[in-house]
């Protein structure tokens, strides 16, 4: 029943006609620990109130957060438009019929790090973390961890170039 009256109201918190100032201040009430600044879109799925956001921090329209296990966006990061973050998965069996609906969820945790920026339609599936500074390109596919300050793109996601990080910003 939990479950469901979640769907209800994450249903009538995507519309856009909700402010996203509002969305959060009720998003927060709700047992999402977001920060005050910040901002989900309209039209974003949240699976569940598992999920951290920090500092001047935003999720842009038709993203897709399942909340089977915690999603954690640090400080400063960009989640771009259709973005689709999971963190369930299944674990599967060695015979015909590889997965049985008493074999559950697996879950993992998400991390996207401090500054760092996912731009559109990108995928992170369960249990990765982005490092510190990195952006994941357009459409990406990213299945392991990424290391700090760099550009990843591709299916699967791979780093395509060093980012430069200059000493004020350090």
């Amino acid at each position: 029943m939990r479950d469901y009256l979640w769907k209800i109201i994450n249903s009538i918190l995507q519309s856009p006609l909700v402010h996203p100032y509002i969305r959060t201040i009720l998003l927060r009430r709700l047992g999402a620990n977001l920060d005050k600044s910040a901002r989900i879109a309209e039209n974003v799925y949240l699976g569940s109130n598992k999920i951290i956001m920090g500092k001047h921090t935003f999720v842009n329209v038709w993203s897709f957060l399942d909340g089977n296990a915690p999603i954690i966006i640090e400080d400063y990061v960009r989640v771009g438009p259709y973005v689709k973050i999971l963190t369930g998965t299944h674990s599967y069996r060695h015979s015909v019929i590889r997965r049985r609906t008493e074999d559950g969820t697996v879950a993992k945790e998400v991390v996207i790090k401090k500054g760092s920026w996912v731009g559109m339609g990108a995928i992170i599936l369960p249990g990765v973390t982005i490092a510190e500074g990195c952006i994941i390109a357009a459409g990406a596919v990213v299945i392991k961890d990424t290391e700090p300050n760099g550009l990843y793109a591709g299916n699967p996601a791979k780093r395509v170039k060093d980012l430069p990080v200059t000493e004020d910003e350090a």
